[in-house]
């Protein structure tokens, strides 16, 4: 699967809307997400969709003792 890349501008206000939601996040996801995970999340809602085997995130998020061993 491709991914596009979108460019959104937001107000203010929902920008910080969208921010307290990260945290509120953290507690059911284990790690505050970021604001693209934020909005991915909040569009498949709103489309009626399931992100399970469409959306998995390819970004690496090992620390460097891994990365190293690569």
């Amino acid at each position: 699967m491709t991914r596009a890349q979108l460019n959104l501008r937001v107000s203010e206000q929902l920008e910080r809307a969208i921010d307290e939601k990260r945290i509120e996040l953290r507690a059911s996801l284990g790690s505050i997400p970021s604001r693209s995970e934020v909005l991915r999340l909040a569009l498949a809602a709103y489309l009626g969709m399931s992100l399970d085997d469409t959306e998995v995130d390819r970004r690496s998020t090992t620390g460097p003792t891994k990365r190293k061993a690569r």
